[in-house]
């Protein structure tokens, strides 16, 4: 086994891979830097997979901070080289369990339902008609509704539907209907929430996020604040971090007109550019502390 070597995933590394390699760096862990489209399930090699910048060799720990969108069939072979890793007994961080829980909003949601978590009322649906009846019942009651891609990100393509034919002019993605319930703003024309990261059962840095429309991502130009969390806001966020299976995720949530939260979004590889801006804490070597915590664990388990 490559017992110094990391190896982090991504289709396209940037800012984050080299905070986290520098962060490494200084706690004496080298990583390798690749994409998991890259990798192959090769039964040649010992361990039946062939990562590269690895010479057929294992890596002390996996980071996962990225998976290129493709087809079911390139998906599905990248998730084996995750789910294969983790059999083989190398800590990833996330594992392809939490992955596969926060990259369909679906699976999120009912995830956090399960869980007994608040979150908004939502419905997911492949016909076009039960989607035009559930957002009509709403219309009607006074409800809005928010439609979302099942595999989205950064607020990219969602869309909310204050009338009927708003919806008749949609075309859905994949064919598929994500409905949520839109939680309206404390205040009128001021948008806001919050994004907490956790990581291993601690909130390690949190933002609040403001706008003056709707959609509050940072990358759709939201302003950053630090913000003080309370201990609600904290066992909200780390119950839905652990009811995705994930040990490190960035939790959105926001607060309705009566000042209760609930949790929006589950992201199990977010960014920090935003997170670090806002509140300068290096959730770089925070993660990486983390992952050299999982090898040292298992070094030791080896020893005995």
């Amino acid at each position: 086994m490559a017992t110094n070597r990391l190896v982090i995933f991504n289709d396209t590394h940037g800012w984050h891979s080299e905070q986290l390699t520098r962060s490494l760096s200084q706690l004496g862990v080298d990583a390798v830097l690749t994409d998991l489209a890259a990798c192959r399930i090769d039964l040649d090699s010992p361990t039946g997979l062939y990562i590269p910048g690895l010479d057929n060799e294992l890596p002390a720990a996996a980071m996962v901070r990225g998976i290129a969108p493709g087809f079911l069939e390139q998906i599905t072979l990248r998730m084996d080289v995750l789910h294969t890793l983790a059999e083989l007994g190398i800590p990833v961080f996330n594992p392809a369990t939490a992955i596969e829980y926060t990259v369909d909003k679906a699976r999120t949601s009912l995830r956090l339902h399960q869980a007994g978590l608040s979150t908004p009322r939502t419905w997911a649906c492949e016909d076009s008609s039960m989607a035009k009846h559930i957002i009509t019942r709403e219309l009607n009651m006074g409800n809005k509704i928010v439609m979302k891609p099942l595999f989205g990100c950064q607020g990219k393509g969602i869309t909310l539907i204050e009338e009927l034919g708003q919806f008749e002019q949609l075309a859905p993605v994949g064919e598929a209907y994500y409905l949520q319930e839109y939680i309206a703003p404390e205040k009128e024309g001021i948008w806001q929430d919050w994004r907490l990261l956790v990581i291993d059962n601690e909130v390690c840095a949190a933002m609040s996020r403001r706008s003056n429309k709707w959609i509050t991502n940072f990358a759709q130009g939201a302003s950053c604040f630090a913000t003080t969390v309370t201990e609600d806001m904290k066992q909200l966020a780390i119950k839905a971090t652990a009811a995705v299976n994930a040990d490190y995720a960035g939790v959105d949530l926001i607060r309705d007109k009566d000042g209760h939260f609930t949790v929006l979004e589950v992201n199990s590889v977010p960014a920090w550019k935003g997170l670090y801006q806002a509140t300068g804490v290096d959730v770089a070597m925070h993660l990486a502390q983390a992952l050299i915590r999982r090898i040292e664990q298992k070094q030791a388990t080896h020893a005995l």
